[in-house]
């Protein structure tokens, strides 16, 4: 046997094991009942809000209280609870993939995903009625996972851009976690006790508008991490077919003219 053969099989054995794609279905599965979580919460969240006896209002009342009509009552929780289950596949995606992050930003993402599951269990009072724990625990959670989400959203980008594979996703990623965070800022301003209201700091008449955007915004983003794990666990042949994409080349390109 000789020496070129005995350096090239080892190197061949290795690159066989990393361009097998069944380690990458997993990821793929996950991200593909990921996206069905948010196909499902944004179905149940959008017949929440035809649902209202009043019309459509998202300008005022938050979704939260969308809980105090018929179908809101049944559908708002449910919203929740599958965008829980979405934040939940996507993480476990992107785990399954060894996508670059630090600990906090999987920290982050359960901060999120369990305010989510706390703030449907627990609903918040009615506007005007006397203030309950339960109410609280609802108000004080919702903002902490509103938060979290895109909070994450930056230190993943931030480590997305050290690797290939996930670098075109970063500007998209910072983007979205960017005006999440500047919405939430803005709805937690509407809150504000002034007599002079000023802009939107006091503007309760703005609660729902300026909630809703950072919501969709951090639904968006959950969205563009199934797809950056979709992309990024696409076997070697949709690599190539991919082209100029701009992500780098899958494992495994070129192993087709290795020497037997």
């Amino acid at each position: 046997m000789g020496t070129a053969e005995l350096t090239s099989s080892p190197a061949r054995s290795n690159a066989t094991a990393i361009a097998d794609p069944s380690p990458r279905r997993l990821a793929r599965m996950l991200a593909g009942f990921g996206s069905l979580w948010i196909a499902c919460a944004l179905a149940t969240a959008l017949a929440s809000e035809l649902g209202r006896p009043g019309g459509i209002d998202l300008i005022r009342p938050t979704f939260s209280e969308l809980i105090f009509t018929d179908l809101g009552a049944r559908l708002v929780g449910i919203s929740m609870v599958a965008l829980a289950s979405a934040s939940i596949c996507i993480a476990f995606a992107l785990i399954d993939l060894q996508a670059p992050a630090d600990r906090l930003a999987w920290v982050l993402i359960a901060g999120w995903t369990g305010a989510l599951v706390l703030a449907a269990i627990f609903p918040m009072s009615p506007v005007g009625a006397l203030p309950t724990w339960s109410d609280a625990l609802h108000r004080y959670t919702a903002l902490v996972g509103f938060v979290c989400l895109p909070v994450a959203g930056l230190r993943l980008a931030r480590r997305f851009r050290t690797d290939p594979h996930w670098r075109s996703t970063v500007a998209l990623v910072r983007l979205l976690s960017t005006a999440s965070l500047l919405g939430i800022a803005a709805f937690v301003a509407t809150f504000i006790p002034t007599n002079d209201p000023m802009w939107l700091l006091g503007a309760r008449q703005y609660s729902g508008i300026t909630e809703r955007l950072p919501l969709a915004t951090n639904i968006a983003l959950l969205a563009t991490l199934a797809a950056a794990v979709l992309h990024a666990a696409a076997p070697p042949g949709a690599r190539r077919r991919c082209g100029g994409c701009g992500a780098a080349p899958g494992p495994g390109r070129g192993q087709d003219n290795a020497p037997s």
